[in-house]
């Protein structure tokens, strides 16, 4: 989470160290910071790493590519070569290095670096990525309740398309009830509305 809210242009490295300090206090949090900025570098340079060979191909097809003649093929072979021998960690600190945004809760981030993928392409991917992930696991876990109380003893053969369209129309009757019934109609469906519960067997033992 520390890494991931280093992405957002509002808070960067500031917000880390603000509540590290708050949490820690001390050496501890200083040891706490440079651990989350540590891990940062580390994860830039397995990205950088791992785009470079495809990166210098595309850059090498380019090049190949251009008309014969073209005055400024030269040019780009210099800057291909002069672009592999810079600092690896130069695009993240020139990133660190600017000011934070103002905050402003309707900022949209993920436009911002999908503006800005020229300027900060390795760090464009780690947002991607990094922003991607959820910071609860309500929704997963959410998911595998529904499943759990579609799947009984009595129906654990159901194909996954077949599963996935009764998750799919349970959510919609769901939607629709709470949407457009009235109380009382809520009250005459309580299958739709309730938990599955297991069936009582008292009749057949005569009770």
């Amino acid at each position: 989470m520390g890494v991931a809210a280093i992405f957002d242009l509002r808070y960067k490295m500031r917000l880390v160290e603000f509540y590290l300090t708050h949490i820690y206090g001390g050496e501890a949090a200083s040891n706490k910071i440079q651990e989350v900025q540590n891990y940062c570098v580390d994860l830039f340079q397995e990205y950088k790493s791992r785009g470079a060979e495809s990166s210098q191909a595309s850059s090498s097809s380019e090049v190949v590519g251009h008309v014969e003649g073209d005055r400024l093929s030269s040019f780009d072979r210099f800057v291909a070569s002069s672009s592999s021998n810079m600092d690896t960690r130069s695009e993240l600190d020139s990133y660190l290095e600017e000011n934070v945004l103002p905050h402003t809760p309707s900022f949209d981030i993920l436009s911002w670096w999908k503006t800005n993928r020229i300027k900060f392409p390795t760090l464009q991917k780690m947002a991607r990525d990094l922003l991607a992930i959820l910071a609860s696991t309500v929704t997963s876990e959410s998911a595998f309740s529904i499943s759990g109380r579609l799947i009984s003893p009595h129906r654990s053969r159901l194909h996954p398309t077949t599963l996935e369209a009764l998750m799919c129309a349970r959510t919609w009757l769901w939607n629709e009830i709470n949407g457009l019934a009235s109380m009382v109609d809520k009250v005459s469906c309580p299958i739709l509305l309730d938990e599955e519960e297991e069936p009582d067997s008292s009749w057949l033992t005569g009770r």
